[in-house]
């Protein structure tokens, strides 16, 4: 098993959880840039490839890891590796583990009020 080679920051992210036998929901433990640690009720063993979609408090929109892989677990919970995901949500992994993360909300107020100042002039 490799040993970690970056930081990790605690957190407690909702996940959805996708493999090829079914779905489920989890709890994300421990991010780093290259994964971290899930909980959840589905069975999953080492070598197991699933997808995430990663809820967090500072972005309206989920991080996306389309593939990884179940390095290893113990009882419920699991050791998991980021294979492949963009280059935007690497990013976003980054800065959440930085502290940088940048709150991301729809700004649907702003935009309705332009349209209703241009349709007013």
């Amino acid at each position: 098993m490799r040993l970690r080679n970056g930081p990790r920051k605690y957190v407690r992210y909702s996940a959805s959880v996708q493999t090829d036998h079914g779905a489920a929901e989890g709890v994300l433990f421990d991010l780093s840039a290259t994964g971290c640690r899930l909980q959840s009720n589905l069975t999953l063993t080492p070598g197991t490839y699933l997808a995430l979609h990663i809820e967090t408090p500072e972005s309206d929109a989920p991080l996306g890891i389309d593939v990884s892989v179940v390095r290893w677990h113990k009882d419920n919970q699991f050791g998991i590796e980021f294979l492949r995901y963009a280059e935007a949500h690497r990013e976003r992994i980054t800065n959440l583990i930085e502290g940088r993360e940048i709150t991301t909300v729809s700004d649907h107020a702003h935009e309705e009020e332009l349209v209703l100042s241009a349709a007013l002039a």
